[in-house]
């Protein structure tokens, strides 16, 4: 069985001997992943009138369960800055999330779920889960485990900024 990265990954093969393109293979299918769980998962929570990033915002806002930062919801989404800003005024205007004055910070604000932010929350969690399990249905237990073990062992390196993607003055640098 062959992917669409597979033959990316050809195609580089054929053009650029003279590189390695493995990699190509499992960030290439990593990043396509990616964006069909985006698009798919917005399909589905646009039932809701909600987006994933605004699922992604409500959820670490309940699971915080305390009033947060603008700067504490961009890095526990990994959201930009810029992208929290914004989906902080699309859920204000639908009355999903309130702002709360920062007593300490004048020009700051803490932002927490209003009671129906966290109603279309709850009926969007049980739907979104099964969608995501439904994705991974076709991996038995240990597929699934194995998979799950290196992408966390990927994310905890890319996380702790131990692995990076290189660039071309650094690829110069390890070469030297």
């Amino acid at each position: 069985m062959r992917d669409a990265m597979d033959h990316v990954h050809d195609q580089w093969r054929g053009l650029r001997p003279d590189l390695d393109v493995e990699a190509i293979l499992v960030v290439g299918r990593i990043t396509r992943i990616a964006r069909i769980v985006q698009r798919q998962s917005d399909e589905l929570l646009r039932a809701h009138g909600i987006s994933r990033a605004d699922f992604d915002l409500l959820a670490a806002l309940v699971r915080r369960d305390v009033p947060s930062s603008p700067t504490q919801l961009a890095d526990e989404t990994l959201l930009s800055p810029p992208a929290i800003t914004k989906r902080i005024r699309v859920l204000t205007t639908a009355g999903l999330v309130g702002r709360l004055d920062n007593p300490d910070d004048q020009r700051g604000y803490f932002v927490i779920p209003t009671a129906a932010g966290r109603s279309v929350l709850d009926a969007a969690l049980g739907p979104q889960l099964a969608a995501e399990r439904a994705l991974l249905a076709d991996l038995g237990p240990e597929a699934r485990a194995l998979l799950g073990d290196g992408l966390r062992a990927l994310l905890v390196d890319l996380e702790s900024g131990q692995r990076r993607m290189v660039t071309g003055l650094d690829q110069r640098d390890a070469d030297v």
